[in-house]
Order: structure tokens, then C-alpha cells, then sequence
């Protein structure tokens, strides 16, 4: 088992939570007790994972990166916010991993339950980003075969998908592929390849 780590200059101890893709720390805020646990999986913009390079990319969170608190609250009712989101300067939107803050220095069970809940919340993020990103790839693949069927669009003019290093529309054997990737869950290089494919129209296979 992974044991505590204590920054001791900070006055922060990492705590292992046991969930996969989550983390956790004790520390004092404004004099009172709090436990921090955020979710490790990097998150993007949405309109990034839809091919748009210019928007919010990866923000990430590793198990020895301790987010912020805050308190929107007064000193009396404390209120704890983990402030894990930078905004996106194209769109707008807030992106960021999946964090909470809860008081006092939580362990055991209470420790596991709030770790269940960040990585349940990212997971259904992830798993909601996904489906957009198919929905994107499905309509691009759809449309390339329709210009194909139509001629206004020749296999010549396609990439073979195994030479393409970017995102994008390209051919595999008698199928058009459209593919796009999600951030690597575990921070690294690994990303998820994201792919959806058509056949190609009768009287273009060749």
C-alpha cells in the first residue's frame, strides 16, 4: 500500500485513496482541517477533443499535484471549493479535473466513498466527451463516403489512416475511417484512439 507523503513545508500530506485515477490530501486552510480529492485523469476542453487545437488542451492533475482550496464562505460556515478548472480562451468554458473538498481529515470508508464519488463524476465526463466525439467522427465519416458515392470526391484524394499522424478522415482498405483521440487517463503519451468507419459506396472501391 502506498503510504501517506507529508510535504511537511507545505503542511500537506498526500493521502492514497485506493480508487484508481483518484488522489488525496489532508491539509489546514485558513486554520481549519480540510481533505482535498481530486480526480488524476486529464481533462480537455470539448471543443479540443473535437479537433479545435486552439481551445482549452489536457489540464491534469497528477497524485502529487495538490489543488487549491478556496472558501466561498465566511469564517464562521466555511464553504470548500477545489480549484482545479482554468477557462478556456476560445470558448469560454471552465475545464478541469473533478476534485472536492470535504472538512475535517477524512479517512477509511468516509475517505473511499468521496474518492468513488470524483472518479464516477470524471468518468461519466469522459464517457460524455466520447460520445460527442463519435457523434463528430460518425457524421465525418458518413460524409466522405456520401462524397464518394456522389464523385465529388476520389479515393486519391483520401490519406491511408495508417499514415496519418493527426486526426482526421482517411481510408483503410474498402472502409472510410474517421479518427480523433481522448488524454490518456494516466497522464502519459498513451492516448485513446477514437475511431469510426464506413464502408466505401459500391463503384469506388477500386
Amino acid at each position: 500500500m502506498t503510504r501517506p507523503t507529508d510535504t511537511a513545508d507545505t503542511g500537506i500530506t498526500i493521502i492514497p485513496t485506493g480508487v484508481k485515477y483518484t488522489s488525496a490530501a489532508h491539509m489546514v486552510a485558513e486554520g481549519e482541517p480540510v481533505t482535498v480529492v481530486w480526480s488524476t485523469i486529464p481533462v480537455a476542453c470539448t471543443d479540443w477533443v473535437l479537433g479545435d487545437v486552439a481551445s482549452q488542451g489536457p489540464v491534469h492533475y497528477p497524485a502529487d499535484r495538490v489543488p487549491r482550496v478556496w472558501n466561498s464562505g465566511g469564517s464562521a460556515y466555511p464553504i470548500w471549493h477545489a480549484l482545479t478548472e482554468v477557462q478556456c480562451g476560445t470558448c469560454g468554458a471552465m475545464v478541469g479535473p473533478w476534485a472536492l473538498v470535504r472538512d475535517g481529515h477524512i479517512e477509511g470508508d468516509e475517505l473511499t466513498d468521496a474518492a468513488h464519488q470524483v472518479a464516477e463524476e470524471a468518468e461519466d465526463e469522459r464517457e460524455w466527451q466520447r460520445a460527442k466525439l463519435v457523434a463528430s467522427l460518425t457524421a465525418d465519416a458518413r460524409d466522405v463516403a456520401r462524397q464518394l458515392a456522389e464523385g465529388s470526391l476520389t479515393r486519391d484524394e483520401l490519406p491511408d489512416v495508417r499514415a496519418m499522424f493527426q486526426p482526421g478522415v482517411g481510408l483503410d482498405g474498402d472502409e472510410v475511417v474517421a479518427w480523433g483521440f481522448m488524454p490518456d487517463p494516466a497522464g502519459g503519451c498513451d492516448d485513446e484512439i477514437v475511431e469510426v468507419s464506413r464502408p466505401i459506396p459500391t463503384g469506388q472501391t477500386s
